[in-house]
């Protein structure tokens, strides 16, 4: 009965550590929704990478500032990416939006060096500091 009991104090706390991990998306997949109604992708990137290249139609936001640009709709499809697998920040703005309540929260580890190294399209401009 003890061990049982172990057994299941162990796969719940597994099951809520889980439950706060965003999930990895690949390149193909985040290309696949990107710009559909409800996806919101998010980059949390230094201002000089965003203006040398970011994802069409992703939103620069700087990780403190996250609540405010996130979508009322905790049912949207959310996004986050930074420079590469070696970089945190996606993995971390996603964990907080499953923090805030967000029940879709992704992240696309190979970040932006990854999608402009595939060749697949980006956009450039100056990363406004009222976003």
């Amino acid at each position: 009965m003890m061990r049982r009991c172990f057994f299941v104090l162990l796969f719940s706390a597994l099951g809520g550590l889980c439950a706060h991990s965003p999930v990895p998306l690949t390149m193909a997949q985040v290309e696949a929704i990107l710009g559909k109604s409800g996806v919101y992708v998010f980059d949390v990137n230094t201002p000089e990478l965003w203006e040398r290249a970011h994802l069409p139609g992703a939103i620069f936001v700087d990780q403190p500032d996250l609540r405010k640009f996130l979508p009322r709709d905790k049912k949207a499809t959310l996004v986050f990416y930074c420079a590469n697998r070696i970089c945190t920040g996606g993995s971390a703005a996603a964990q907080e939006a499953l923090r805030l309540g967000y029940r879709n929260a992704f992240v696309m580890p190979e970040g932006i060096f990854g999608w402009v190294g595939s060749g697949r399209p980006t956009e450039r401009g100056r990363a406004s500091p009222s976003r």
